[in-house]
């Protein structure tokens, strides 16, 4: 009975660092037939992208930073919720199976908030490298509403260490401390 137990927890604990850990590769929804996502920004001047900024910028701007990978954690249904504030406009994004649905205004319950100007986030979108800049000088920022289990359990680890360039901490224990 004892090891049974033993079993059972070892079990579920792989489980919940498998998904928390490793990406789920939803890259292949997005490259299928062998084309990404068209820019919006291709083609156009600064001014001219600040200009038509829309849901698509911010659908790009998460599919640069690989916000496809999110997920749901182990064993429940509560997806990945994104708050995207560029200025003073709202945008949200929910992942779905590795979907990023982007739409105007916020959500409740999001996980994180991401804030960032229209030229940040254009800059970002010509030059993906930009996204760590941007958020180590403090023109872009995250903030975190979501208790640490839960973004863990989604994978926003990964994402701030795509973000930022950086990881949160060197240990997954690490992220219960503060």
């Amino acid at each position: 009975m004892l090891v049974s137990i033993i079993v059972v927890v070892v079990f579920v604990i792989g489980i919940f660092l498998y998904f928390s850990l490793f990406s789920p590769g939803y890259i292949s929804k997005y490259n299928a037939g062998g084309a990404e996502p068209v820019n919006p920004v291709s083609g156009l001047s600064q001014e001219e992208a600040i200009a038509e900024f829309n849901e698509s910028f911010i659908f790009y701007s998460l599919y640069v930073i690989k916000a496809y990978n999110l997920h749901n954690p182990p064993l429940s249904s509560e997806t990945p919720k994104i708050n995207f504030i560029v200025d003073e406009e709202a945008y949200n994004a929910e992942i779905v199976d590795g979907e990023i649905i982007v739409s105007k205004g916020e959500v409740e319950e999001a996980d994180v908030i991401l804030r960032s100007t229209k030229l940040d986030a254009v800059k970002i979108m010509n030059d993906p490298e930009y996204a760590r800049q941007s958020y180590r000088d403090g023109n872009s920022n995250i903030e975190l509403l979501a208790s640490k289990s839960t973004l863990f359990g989604k994978g926003y680890l990964n994402l701030y260490r795509e973000i930022t360039g950086r990881s949160v901490t060197g240990s997954v224990i690490g992220i219960y401390a503060d």
